[in-house]
């Protein structure tokens, strides 16, 4: 989109021009020998100029450019059209980059997705069944939640059930109770029965991205907002210790939504497309509900956590490498951020080499084959410069080229050594173990 029928002129100055191709055209500036211009054009910015006598270029700054008339008393100028004014949104480059690479069909090994919400999909057990039959996606744990009346035994019966030897449970805790009298061994009570009659293995999830854990993310902010380290809930976390049931915890949220939503965040069309990670007034910091999740792993040392979706710091592996160190409890899944390591394949290898056996692979919500694909595309290949699904992520994309050895601690291992109820599933005859 060129700028129609542009107008060029200089105050003192003769100003011709005539197009050259599609997207310049040439400009002819007579005027006094050795003054100075300032040729004006609305509407061109962000674009370039040559000076084709003197032989440099000059930028465009909000619609004009100063010129230096030469002896002979005509300037002789390029001018290329200003770009297109293109929508954030729209902007989807196609690339011209082509390298070899080849999407994985399925997972090298058998894989454990430890971090699923079955239940926001349609699909009924026997079709994700199917579905992780083609990606070899072997166990899957998902559970529901709460605000959306999902519990703990409607997780067990659409899909544990359903198909034996392929699902596990994970509890579904109405945080809320905690508020009632005695509201933590309410739900310590509700943790022993989750586990004791229907199978849970794990907490899947608690959510506190500084607003509490019983927030839902959207409209007002609690008047009192319950965070992890709030003594209401020790009694929950002693229990979650005692009965040795891993909570995942989605603490905070991903570094770009704290940064100002402007034209230098990388991640601004996602966060537009993401009301859930909307930044409200009265929240903690991205370091003060971290603060508060450690004091927690400090308080209970025989509990175990695992951080959600890298923990909010998949930018800032450093961070989360000491974390990780700090705090021996502490694990990390990697549910929907496998593309930030995709972005910084050695380091992000160096990392998950660095912390085999602490880190587990999560898909997250109802994740679809593609995606999986994708995933295992990520952890698998040496593929260079593949664009990603999700065209509001940053890309392009490269593959990590992970060993076996770290593959199947992150795929199935680390999982088994956790939760015996996984391992109790993956040596079951006739379970396939590559």
């Amino acid at each position: 989109m060129s700028v129609e029928k542009p107008v060029f002129r200089a105050a003192g100055c003769r100003v011709e021009t005539q197009p050259y191709d599609e997207h310049s055209r040439l400009v002819s500036v007579y005027g006094e020998a050795g003054a100075t211009a300032t040729l004006e054009a609305p509407g061109y910015r962000h674009t370039r100029l040559t000076d084709l006598v003197r032989k440099r270029h000059l930028s465009w700054q909000d619609g004009s450019v100063e010129i230096e008339i030469p002896g002979d008393g005509r300037a002789w100028l390029m001018v290329f059209d200003p770009p297109p004014e293109v929508s954030i949104f729209d902007y989807r480059p196609e690339p011209l980059l082509e390298v070899p690479g080849s999407e994985p069909v399925a997972a090298r090994f058998p894989v454990v997705d430890v971090h699923a919400h079955l239940g926001l999909g349609d699909a009924d057990a026997a079709e994700r069944v199917r579905l992780m039959n083609s990606v070899n996606v072997a166990v899957a744990i998902t559970g529901g939640f709460a605000d959306r009346g999902d519990t703990t035994a409607d997780t067990a019966s659409r899909f544990v059930a359903a198909a034996p030897g392929r699902f596990l449970a994970a509890a579904t805790v109405d945080w809320s109770l905690v508020r009632r009298t005695n509201g933590g061994a309410l739900l310590a009570e509700r943790l022993h029965e989750d586990v004791t009659r229907h199978g849970a293995v794990l907490v899947n999830e608690a959510h506190d991205k500084g607003f509490g854990v019983d927030d839902h993310g959207v409209g007002p902010v609690p008047a009192d907002p319950i965070h992890l380290d709030d003594p209401r809930l020790d009694p929950f976390w002693a229990a979650a210790a005692e009965l040795g049931v891993p909570v995942i915890v989605h603490c905070g949220d991903d570094i770009a939504t704290y940064r100002p939503w402007d034209a230098r965040n990388e991640a601004l069309r996602r966060l537009y497309r993401a009301p859930w990670s909307r930044r409200r007034p009265g929240g903690l910091s991205q370091q003060e509900v971290h603060a508060r999740r450690d004091r927690v792993l400090t308080r209970f040392p025989r509990l175990r956590l695992v951080a959600a979706h890298l923990d909010g710091y998949g930018e800032r592996l450093d961070v989360l490498a000491a974390s990780l160190r700090r705090h021996p409890n502490l694990y990390v899944e990697l549910g929907a951020r496998h593309r930030v390591l995709a972005r910084q394949p050695r380091h992000a290898a160096r990392f998950l080499r660095e912390f085999a056996g602490r880190v587990l692979f999560g898909g997250d919500r109802a994740q679809d084959a593609g995606t999986y694909r994708e995933q295992f595309r990520v952890l698998e290949t040496d593929d260079d410069a593949f664009a990603p699904l999700d065209p509001v992520d940053p890309g392009p994309l490269y593959g990590l080229d992970l060993p076996d050895d770290v593959l199947t601690e992150l795929y199935r291992d680390a999982a088994a050594r956790m939760l015996p109820g996984v391992a109790a599933l993956l040596s079951a005859p006739g379970r396939p173990t590559a």
